[in-house]
């Protein structure tokens, strides 16, 4: 190693791979990770959602601290594969981390490859896989802990949809609190922001009819909360024009990605750690390339809450 050093020598990753192509062992190598990014067919060609930026950011700066590399694919329809396929035959990565819309079809086509995978972030895989995400199900008691702890008893609770799996678990979270804090368990305070849509602007929410929908709940709820980012902005427009104050009339807690910590005009916010799942991903994924028979293992990150001044005492806490 001394002489190593004196030399200044390097490992020349090109004869490695070929010499590592002409054999069925691979060497133990972390020299260069593959990210996919699963998209949607939804979704614009050219975007990249926040969350996974944010979650690139903590993977490739724990992989730098390895001496390792980051190389981004997207998949969003079946030909993309093509693009896998050929880091993988020509042995251009060690191991790949997974983020997007996974199932077992792609773990299926994955482990053809025969290299180390994980996932970062939600998945729908019924088999046993590594992964590391957020704890969803503590994000929405936290919301309702919060809520609680200031009063509150009829929270509502605003979800994009049911599509994706972070909604899911944010909601059997949020309704798990619900009775274990003994509030209001109504059903008509889950709201859909996807029926609050323009049809003839696409994707476009009309949060007036939000703010129409909480009025005509029986009692009106005195605080909202919702796992989507970039809301509680519109929101908090909206009801000031229809004359509500935010947070004497309605508490709002909103839902970030701690990469963009402050964006939300300092609402009170509970912050998603996506970077930290890079992160934790990358040192994860580290280990399963050292340990290949390591067991399945699921990684948590807790969310944390952020106070600012769009929660308040509930009216009826203020009465009191």
């Amino acid at each position: 190693m001394k002489t190593v050093h004196q030399l200044g020598y390097v490992p020349h990753h090109a004869a490695r791979r070929l010499a590592r192509s002409q054999s069925d062992s691979r060497a133990t190598s972390f020299d260069q990770v593959g990210l996919i990014y699963f998209a949607s067919r939804d979704e614009p060609d050219a975007f990249v959602d926040p969350v996974c930026l944010a979650m690139m950011q903590g993977a490739e700066h724990e992989l730098s601290e390895c001496d390792a590399s980051l190389t981004f694919v997207r998949v969003r329809e079946s030909k993309d594969w093509k693009k896998v396929e050929r880091l993988t035959r020509a042995g251009g990565v060690d191991a790949w981390l997974l983020y997007g819309t996974v199932n077992d079809e792609v773990v299926s086509r994955l482990k053809t490859g025969k290299l180390p995978y994980l996932i970062a972030g939600d998945h729908r895989c019924t088999q046993p896989v590594h992964c590391v995400t957020v704890d969803y199900k503590a994000l929405g008691r936290l919301a309702v802990q919060h809520f609680a702890s200031l009063g509150h008893r009829r929270i509502a609770f605003f979800i994009g949809g049911t599509w994706f799996v972070y909604q899911e678990q944010t909601l059997a979270g949020f309704r798990a609190a619900l009775k274990e804090f003994g509030l209001d368990e109504d059903e008509r305070l889950i709201g859909e922001i996807s029926a609050w849509h323009d049809p003839a602007a696409g994707h476009i929410v009309q949060w007036e009819r939000a703010v129409q929908w909480l009025k005509n709940a029986d009692p009106m709820p005195t605080a909202v909360f919702s796992p989507e980012l970039n809301w509680a902005a519109e929101l908090c427009r909206a009801l000031k024009q229809s004359g509500l104050e935010v947070p004497n009339d309605v508490s709002l807690l909103a839902c970030e990605s701690v990469f963009h910590e402050g964006s939300t005009q300092n609402f009170s916010r509970i912050g998603l750690p996506m970077t930290e799942v890079g992160r934790q991903g990358a040192l994860l994924l580290y280990k399963l390339v050292l340990q290949p028979d390591m067991k399945p293992n699921d990684v948590m990150i807790a969310p944390s809450l952020s106070e600012g001044w769009s929660t308040g005492p509930a009216r009826s806490a203020k009465a009191d």
